[in-house]
């Protein structure tokens, strides 16, 4: 046991002295093991859901005060809730996950306008973000800011109110977060902030931030495929990081010659694999 793992992990004479851990076999392995984990996560999630899917902490209250700040940064006034938003932006989710489609119109042609109509909220301007597949609200909002016209709607002048929810479900064959972000500007609303509706999006909003957080609690899985083939690249990179440390201690300790020099272009590649995994974010904008 003793030999197997100082072969893997330390230069010597069974290994050319060069841990085995940092030959071209051994690194091609190490990224098999991410791609098959990848694989395998992902199909149990979608074959077995509620055992993995996307472990979600994303919350509407959060995201109408992450929203506001880009306005307010912005020079903008913050924008209401307004709770007959908040029941267009459910339908509308309810909507696509019923019918099992990710777009901003129906595959019957139904269009984002027809959900602001169905609960009677007359609009002068209105508009719509959506979301899905991310782990938290700062993730989202972020995307929405780096896409051209989720940004123009978060920050338009013309409206004043909005509609958010959050819904955590199976969609597409999957568990995931679904994220509906609705803008409208009402004549009434074009002309004043009013109290009442101010006071009364207080109450919704207490109110869907405790179906959030019961919904957390039953409903989302407690592993993210996303996340555990995460944590599975990171540990094999700090495993390799450590054997390189290792490896160039004793070599250097030990005054080796060593003619193959190959290992730290390895490195520099896993290392660019790991950026890119943390880096990237699961979710989708639209």
């Amino acid at each position: 046991m003793i030999k197997t793992l100082a072969h893997l992990f330390t230069p010597g004479s069974s290994n050319n002295y060069k841990a085995k851990s940092l030959h071209v076999s051994s690194l091609s392995v190490f990224m098999l093991i991410i791609i098959v984990s990848q694989l395998t996560f992902s199909l149990i999630g979608k074959t077995i859901p509620g055992v993995l899917g996307l472990a979600s902490s994303i919350t509407t209250e959060e995201l109408i005060k992450l929203t506001n700040q880009e306005r307010t940064e912005n020079g903008l006034e913050e924008l209401t809730l307004n709770p007959v938003l908040v029941d267009a932006a459910t339908k509308k989710a309810a909507d696509m996950i019923n019918k099992n489609y990710w777009a901003h119109t129906s595959p019957e042609g139904r269009t984002p306008w027809s959900f602001f109509k169905e609960v009677d909220y007359q609009y002068l301007y209105a508009g719509e973000n959506l979301a899905r597949d991310f782990q938290d609200s700062d993730s989202v909002v972020n995307a929405w800011m780096n896409s051209p016209t989720h940004r123009d709607n978060i920050l338009s002048s013309r409206y004043r109110e909005i509609g958010i929810v959050v819904i955590h479900d199976t969609f597409q064959g999957k568990e995931t977060t679904l994220v509906v972000q609705m803008f409208g500007t009402t004549p009434a609303s074009a002309t004043s902030q009013s109290g009442n509706i101010g006071q009364t999006a207080e109450a919704v909003l207490a109110e869907i931030s405790s179906k959030e957080s019961l919904s957390l609690r039953e409903k989302l899985p407690p592993l993210s495929s996303f996340q555990l083939t995460k944590s599975v690249s990171i540990s094999l990179t700090l495993i390799l990081l450590l054997v390189i440390a290792l490896d160039s201690l004793i070599i250097a300790k030990k005054k080796i010659i060593r003619l193959s020099g190959r290992g730290l272009a390895h490195l520099v590649f896993l290392g660019i694999l790991l950026l890119l995994l943390v880096v990237i974010q699961p979710g989708l904008v639209l």
